[in-house]
This record gives structure tokens, C-alpha cells and sequence, in this order.
């Protein structure tokens, strides 16, 4: 008898408890994107607003209807402690995803009773998807058969910048952070490029902010002022970002760390050449550089040695879900 091949999962309520009205970042552009893709599919997704206590309490009554896949994006450890119980009980199967790569630092700052808390709120999760092998590797070694890697964004390069398209603006880099934290290093961003700006006069450097605009942000602006050849913008919607990033000959990633970071992968589907710093497990075809202004200059220049992707994965939010779905069966 010929082998029927995979069981396709039945249709499924999925419920996204995440920030469905959050900041403009990585997180809110992953989570919107899995939701599109599995309504695309037949599933019917639905919202546990954890940004809005009012909201995520509408959904309450649907969550114990019946055996449903619930996914629980975080980037902070101590809401998967505080919202254990809650998923323990659930019915149905329960993932936490990890998408931040502070996930090291954060168990390293934590007491040991809080360490012991989280060690033990962890189990009540029967799977934790991490988006990269470094992230996975802090876990609890008692949860490896529950740790799966995965990418938070799918994403292939852009027909539409196929041999034969407009040429983007050669001398145009582009930038991101979030609320102009330190571990952005956006400042090392304006300093490469004006570093560029000896052999290139013309290069500009496009900043892309988000999050909270507070006195870290106002300090970059600070720096920036007076420099004609650099544009900040806040809140940028996901148009204006594709926008900003297929007219982009280079989008700079200087960050201290990282997890997969969304902002890389859609740099790189765009056609952009990337290059960042060798402080994280970096997508293929990603050109690292050294941390200093003078490391990522040389790197747009000369070009800098290519990531082979190693530390990261292939496996889609998507495919995680269709195989959470299917044991659900």
C-alpha cells in the first residue's frame, strides 16, 4: 500500500495571546504574519490581548471550548512564571515563545529563587519555541524534548527585485532600534556612516524607531541634529519599512546581541545588503562585521565575511504550528 504521507492537521482554533495592539517591532510583525498565514489555511485564530487586560478577558469564555493550540509570545521571562498556571490548565497544547535574544541575560540577573520558579512554571508549557540554538541552549536541560528552534519570520527575496528593476540608491543605509536602547548601538550606525561619508559624500543614513519615545531616543536625536544626511522616523507602518528597505543598498545591524531578529530577514527578502555585527547567530548571506564604527565601515566597503546561517533555523513559526496542530489530533 502506497504511503498517504503526512496527516494535514484539522482545522484548528488558535488562540495568539500576545499584544495584538502592541509597539511596531519584530514581535507584533511576527505574530501578525503567523496569524495571516493559518486564517490563509482554514484556522480560526483568535486574540488574548496580554496588552490589554479588558480585551484578553472578551476571549476568556472561547478558551475552554474546546482541545485549541494556544501560542504565548514573550520577550520577557517573568510573565511566562506569572501566566503559568493559567496554561497548565488549559485544554489543548500550550507553546511559549521565546523571541528575544536577552533570554541568556535575563536567567543570569535572576536570583536563585527566581531561577527555581521559572525552572518549575517552564513545565507547564508542552512546547518552547526559541529563535535561535543559543536562546534554546539556556533552557533547562529536563525540557529538551520540548524545545524546538524556530524562525520568526518566513521570508524569500522579493521577485520584484529581480535583474531588470529600478536600481536602489547605492549609498542609502538604513538602521533600526527599538526606543533607542544601548544594545542597538544606533549611535555606532551614525558614526560608520559618517565614516562612509569620505570615499561616499553622498551616503545618508535612514533611522527606523520605535517603541517608547522617551529620553533614549531623545539623546539619539541629540546626536543627530544638524546632520543633513541622516532621517529619523518614528513608528514607521509595515509599507513605508518595505518602502525604506528596498530603496536601501545596505541595512546595518550593529546590535550587542540578538535573537532572529524580524527586521534582518525582511532586509534581506527586500534585496538589501546586510551587515551587522558578529554578537549573534546571523540568517545566511548576512555579511558580519567587528562592533566599532570602523569595523562596520570596512564591512560595507570591502564586504565582510558571509554568515552561513549556523545557530539559526529554517523551520517556520508555520511549520511549528502545523506539527503542534497535528498532536493535537
Amino acid at each position: 500500500m502506497a504511503d498517504p504521507g503526512p496527516v494535514a492537521p484539522q482545522r484548528c482554533a488558535v488562540f495568539q495571546w500576545a499584544q495584538e495592539h502592541g509597539e511596531v517591532g519584530g514581535v507584533l510583525t511576527s505574530h501578525r504574519q503567523l496569524t495571516a498565514q493559518l486564517r490563509s489555511a482554514g484556522h480560526r485564530v483568535r486574540y488574548v490581548d496580554t496588552g490589554s487586560p479588558r480585551r484578553a478577558l472578551q476571549a476568556a469564555p472561547e478558551l475552554w471550548r474546546g482541545r485549541s493550540l494556544h501560542l504565548f509570545h514573550i520577550t520577557r521571562l517573568w510573565r511566562a512564571t506569572v501566566l503559568a498556571p493559567v496554561f497548565a490548565i488549559l485544554p489543548g497544547r500550550t507553546v511559549l515563545v521565546l523571541h528575544s535574544g536577552s533570554v541568556g541575560r535575563q536567567l543570569d540577573a535572576m536570583p536563585s529563587w527566581r531561577s527555581r520558579l521559572l525552572r518549575a512554571a517552564l513545565r507547564a508549557y508542552d512546547e518552547v519555541w526559541a529563535v535561535n540554538d543559543e536562546i534554546g541552549a539556556r533552557l533547562p536541560a529536563g525540557l529538551a524534548g520540548r524545545v524546538r528552534v524556530v524562525t520568526p519570520f518566513a521570508s524569500e527575496v522579493d521577485p520584484s527585485y529581480a535583474a531588470g528593476s529600478p536600481p536602489r540608491d547605492p549609498h542609502l543605509l538604513t538602521v533600526a532600534t527599538n526606543a533607542g536602547l544601548p544594545h542597538y548601538r544606533a549611535e555606532v550606525a551614525v558614526e560608520a556612516v559618517r565614516l562612509l561619508r569620505v570615499p561616499w559624500p553622498d551616503a545618508r543614513l535612514r533611522v527606523l524607531a520605535y517603541g517608547n519615545d522617551g529620553e533614549q531616543l531623545a539623546a539619539l536625536r541629540a546626536q543627530i541634529r544638524g546632520l543633513g544626511w541622516v532621517e529619523l522616523s518614528f513608528d514607521a507602518g509595515p509599507d513605508e519599512v518595505h518602502d525604506v528597505l528596498s530603496r536601501s543598498a545596505v541595512f546595518l545591524r550593529p546590535t550587542e546581541w540578538d535573537g532572529d531578529s524580524v527586521v534582518v530577514r525582511e532586509a534581506l527578502a527586500a534585496g538589501a545588503r546586510v551587515v551587522a555585527t558578529d554578537s549573534s547567530p546571523r540568517p545566511a548571506g548576512v555579511e558580519l562585521s567587528g562592533p566599532a564604527p570602523q569595523d562596520l565601515a570596512d564591512a560595507v566597503l570591502l564586504g565582510g565575511r558571509v554568515s552561513d546561517g549556523s545557530g539559526l533555523t529554517t523551520t517556520t513559526m508555520l511549520d511549528a504550528a502545523t506539527a503542534a496542530m497535528r498532536a493535537l489530533r
